[in-house]
């Protein structure tokens, strides 16, 4: 069975974002393109040319909403509720009319969107120090179930460990803890516990439209601020070097195209 090709993938993650693009906009809920989806809109007005994956974010408000309202013929929503082997911290919009290969073990859903919270946090940076020491024991915690049932996956069709979906679960309600609406300081949720992903400034507080890929899609409008916090100097391409594709994955359809 011939592997989907990485322009390929970009062409289907392409026509899943104008599907969430259109919901979002019919239901009102925010999102925002993010990280190296939204450096991509603005340096290239369109996919990084080596990059492999789109990522989006919203409120945790608007993604509850989100995840509670959102049906579609070919993706659906995944996270650790949906799915008892998910083990990421963010949650993931999937096509599912393709599947991932991993080792031994083949996903029933393949090329996918990356979904990340925006989040509260306590109200000084005091407060968040402290959460972030007590996020890294859970953090950690789960790091090492997920390296276990990786490495399991690599030798056996295991598809599942006892206490897994619980430590994921643990770990996403931990970081939930902290409302949105009354918070001063925001996190972007990617997993890691770091200070870059702490924002001073609501970032959805105004939002605009970004080209990408011919298409418009909502960004938030201090997307300046938040990509040089993040990044740096976001405008200045990589070494040659480093543009290679960053996550990997090997796709194929479920039905022969």
């Amino acid at each position: 069975m011939k592997e989907i090709t990485l322009e390929e993938r970009k062409q289907i993650q392409l026509r899943m974002l104008i599907e969430i693009d259109a919901f979002c906009r019919k239901h009102n809920i925010r999102y925002s393109l993010a990280y190296g989806t939204l450096i991509g809109a603005i340096r290239h007005k369109g996919f990084i040319p080596w990059d492999d994956d789109v990522d989006i974010m919203m409120p945790l408000p608007d993604m509850l909403r989100f995840k509670e309202l959102f049906k579609s013929e070919t993706m659906c929503y995944c996270d650790v509720d949906t799915d008892k082997r998910y083990k990421y911290a963010f949650s993931r919009i999937a096509n599912t009319q393709t599947y991932n290969k991993n080792g031994l073990i083949s996903t029933s859903y393949g090329i996918c969107i990356d979904l990340y919270p925006v989040l509260g946090l306590p109200l000084s940076i005091e407060g968040i120090e402290q959460f972030f020491k007590k996020g890294e024991q859970e953090l950690n915690r789960r790091l090492r179930i997920i390296r276990l049932v990786d490495l399991v996956k690599r030798f056996l069709p295991v598809t599942y460990v006892n206490g897994f979906n619980e430590a994921m679960k643990r770990y996403r309600d931990f970081l939930f803890q902290y409302p949105y609406e009354r918070t001063k300081y925001f996190f972007t949720n990617g997993g890691e516990l770091e200070m870059r992903n702490v924002h001073e400034f609501d970032l959805f507080e105004e939002c605009t439209e970004v080209l990408f890929e011919g298409h418009k899609f909502m960004s938030i409008a201090r997307y300046d601020d938040y990509l040089r916090h993040f990044y740096g100097d976001y405008m200045q391409l990589p070494p040659e070097d480093k543009r290679v594709p960053y996550h990997g994955g090997h796709y194929y359809w479920k039905k022969e195209k």
